[in-house]
């Protein structure tokens, strides 16, 4: 993707930052977003009280940049439902892009929304996912991340492993295809965990690898140092969410881009 391209990009993004207790990090994600070259985005943190000062040190980092909205809600509600509600007070519009990045984590270099930018102009595609590079040293004495792409002509997303990593991206007008149940549990909750497969499985499904753009530069830095006190009902929800992936029918193949409110989000 070259110079020539890079000088006309018309994407506009809607940046999705949800926080959990990241006090000694969410002003890392914020500069990082602050920082990149291409200035046509929005950002929206959400951050559930946890105890900490992430609410304040988001404030912080957030001041003087009215492109930045930050609020606090008055209970946790996990990343999933912060996502939903993010997305409807975003406004954002059928094109835009929806990004996502998790308070404790950032961009990697100033060009990452770019990257993505050019992905969408060029290659005319409605998602783009990956790629990522951690913190700390894998077993292979490199940083993890770089996952591959999809096969060309995947279609069974639901029993292929999962590689639809972080950076994810996708256009508002295919997220509001999603059904809100689908992104529910059996109880009719937004799931706290597995969000992740969750969203971006159905998206797949509905583009297939044709419209689905794979980056493999790493843009986002993951942060493995954090440790965050094991949860055994976070565990077990995550065992039954991956049960509801597979129970659930797929997404049919969309041939064209379909505007419209279909997913219905009630919150």
């Amino acid at each position: 993707m070259g110079s020539q391209l890079s000088t006309k990009l018309m994407t506009k993004f809607k940046i999705v930052i949800n926080c959990g207790p990241c006090q000694d990090f969410i002003e890392k994600c914020i500069a990082s977003v602050k920082a990149q070259s291409l200035t046509s985005w929005e950002g929206y943190v959400t951050v559930d009280p946890c105890g900490d000062n992430t609410y304040a040190f988001a404030l912080r980092a957030a001041a003087g940049d009215p492109r930045i909205r930050v609020k606090q809600n008055e209970r946790r509600r996990y990343s999933m439902c912060n996502l939903v509600h993010a997305i409807q007070w975003s406004n954002a519009e059928p094109e835009d892009v929806i990004a996502t990045l998790d308070g404790d984590d950032w961009f990697a270099d100033d060009d990452a929304l770019r990257t993505i930018a050019e992905a969408y102009e060029e290659f005319d595609c409605w998602i783009t996912y990956g790629s990522w590079l951690a913190n700390v040293v894998g077993p292979s004495g490199r940083p993890n991340g770089c996952w591959p792409a999809y096969p060309e002509g995947t279609t069974d997303f639901r029993r292929h492993r999962f590689l639809g990593t972080a950076v994810r991206t996708w256009k508002r007008w295919l997220w509001d295809h999603l059904r809100d149940s689908d992104l529910r549990n059996e109880a009719g909750e937004y799931v706290r965990v597995s969000e992740d497969q969750i969203i971006m499985i159905p998206l797949l499904e509905m583009c297939g690898t044709s419209r689905a753009k794979h980056i493999a530069a790493p843009i986002m830095v993951y942060n493995k140092t954090v440790k965050y006190p094991f949860d055994q009902t976070i565990t077990d929800e995550g065992v039954r969410n991956g049960y509801l992936i597979d129970s659930r029918p797929p997404y049919a193949r969309l041939e064209a881009k379909v505007y419209g409110t279909v997913g219905e989000f009630v919150g």
